[in-house]
């Protein structure tokens, strides 16, 4: 900070939340105690139907009410209000600590080519199985990531004035939004960081069927949005992901030749949990429970599988002539 004379811009930080009157207490109690002379906070409630505006109101923060209109919507809306020169948003399920604002802002102020910055995750809920193991994974995935050409939504700081160079989270985008963002950041001209010395506190799923459902979500609308925006690679589509993605959706479609050439979907089977060893190997350096880690990305994977499939499947319903334009001539 000493290079820009100990300047410090105001900041907003931004929650958008939608029935989680559970958890938000305990994330604005985390988030108003900051070590920052100059914040405010603006939560967007975006329909809900519980009690989260009541227990919002609770708080020294400014509320927003919107119709249920996804966080997109909801972020927008209050980055649009917001008065501070950087932009925090983060997720209501969130525990943060005292410094994470002074923290988040200094690398914005220091670089002037740095648009955003992440914060990184830690895990509020280890003792549950699925959730360590989903939280392992995410570890493994930005081991060696430094400035990546992404960014995750759950608690970034951006400069307000990039909204105004890039445009704002796409509304038409009910998940990927945040990754629709930061490829427009990183076109702009813009790096993205992640600060994994600055760590928030986040409640892991921790159901099995709640995690592949989510992934099986988000694959099919990627798998869209890639198609619609011709950007097939980046830090998380990596060549390396596409392989395992193509050898676990070729053990799907081989099921059908269990019985008539099981060495066929065998030997898919193997090549598909064989492609999670060195995953499995690196978590389990924190404990032999991490041995789960294999047959867990497996699943994992077979749900993008079928995400992706019925995306296909999709687009394929989409353009298909209808018989009346096959007829026609």
């Amino acid at each position: 900070m000493d290079n820009q004379n100990n300047y410090l811009p105001g900041v907003t930080v931004v929650t958008p939340i939608y029935n989680n009157a559970r958890m938000i207490g305990e994330c604005l109690e985390s988030l108003l105690p900051q070590d920052y002379p100059d914040y405010e906070v603006i939560v967007v409630d975006d329909g809900s139907t519980d009690d989260t505006p009541e227990v919002v109101r609770r708080y020294p923060v400014k509320l927003i009410t919107n119709p249920h209109l996804g966080i997109s919507a909801a972020r927008n809306r209050a980055i649009r209000a917001a008065r501070g020169e950087i932009i925090i948003t983060m997720d209501s399920d969130l525990k943060v600590p005292g410094d994470l604002i002074r923290r988040m802002v200094e690398p914005l102020v220091e670089d002037p080519r740095r648009g955003a910055v992440m914060a990184w995750w830690d895990i509020s809920n280890p003792e549950n199985l699925v959730a360590s193991l989903i939280f392992r994974g995410y570890e493994y995935f930005v081991r060696n990531l430094v400035e990546p050409d992404f960014f995750w939504g759950y608690c970034f700081a951006i400069k307000k004035k990039i909204f105004d160079q890039v445009g704002y989270f796409d509304e038409t985008l009910p998940l990927v939004e945040d990754v629709d963002f930061a490829y427009r950041v990183v076109r702009a001209g813009y790096t993205i960081k992640i600060l994994k010395d600055v760590r928030v506190q986040h409640y892991f799923r921790d159901s099995v069927v709640k995690h592949l459902r989510r992934h099986f979500k988000t694959a099919r609308h990627k798998f869209l949005y890639v198609c619609r925006a011709g950007k097939f690679t980046d830090h998380r589509g990596s060549p390396g992901e596409y392989f395992k993605l193509a050898v676990h959706l070729l053990t799907l479609l081989s099921l059908p030749l269990l019985f008539r050439y099981p060495a066929i979907f065998l030997a898919l089977l193997a090549l598909s949990l064989l492609s999670h060893l060195r995953m499995t190997v690196w978590s389990m350096k924190k404990g032999f429970k991490y041995i789960l880690m294999m047959p867990f990305e497996f699943i994992t994977k077979i749900s993008w599988s079928l995400g992706v499939i019925q995306g296909f499947w999709w687009l394929v319903r989409k353009y298909r002539p209808s018989p009346r334009d096959m007829g026609a001539g």
